[in-house]
């Protein structure tokens, strides 16, 4: 009896270990994708960044613009070739809590942003987001990403232009 108890008890150890080494897993995914979306702003690999995206994500821009639905629309709002590219010097994100249920993930954390885009450069010293994501065959992507900040803390200034070659 004591045996088969020992048995049963090793057997449902076990099993939670392996619950939370998958747990684990899924935590570390969820925070490489995190990373990976500051990563390739920062490399300004637009395919890069997309790839991060399912087809059917929802943007929700800060302070209350409309959200932006689908894969489309987000790469022409942000990589609109009729604009000039926005480039992303430093962006520091740190995830706060990670939780996962079944195939979804959410990721709620802060951030440090610094963005350069015609002649001017934009320093956000702080910011909250949230990612919400869905695993698809087998790999984590972003379904909806929202952020906010305090544009009151916003530091804007025009970009020294390079000196000329002489």
């Amino acid at each position: 009896m004591v045996r088969m108890l020992i048995t049963v008890s090793l057997a449902a150890l076990a099993a939670v270990t392996v619950v939370h080494a998958d747990e684990q897993a899924d935590i570390d995914a969820l925070r490489a994708l995190d990373q990976a979306y500051a990563t390739t702003w920062k490399a300004g690999d637009a395919d890069a960044v997309m790839a991060l995206f399912t087809n059917d994500a929802t943007l929700v821009p800060h302070h209350g613009d409309p959200p932006i639905k689908g894969h489309d629309d987000i790469r022409d709002f942000w990589f609109n070739p009729d604009y000039p590219p926005t480039v992303v010097p430093e962006w520091t994100r740190e995830a706060q809590e990670i939780f996962i249920s079944g195939d979804m993930g959410i990721v709620r954390g802060v951030a440090r942003l610094v963005w350069e885009f015609d002649g001017m450069r934009t320093t956000i010293p702080r910011g909250n987001y949230v990612i919400v994501a869905v695993r698809q065959a087998g790999a984590w992507r972003i379904r909806l990403l929202t952020g906010n900040d305090d544009p009151r803390k916003w530091l804007q200034e025009p970009i020294d232009e390079a000196p000329a070659a002489r």
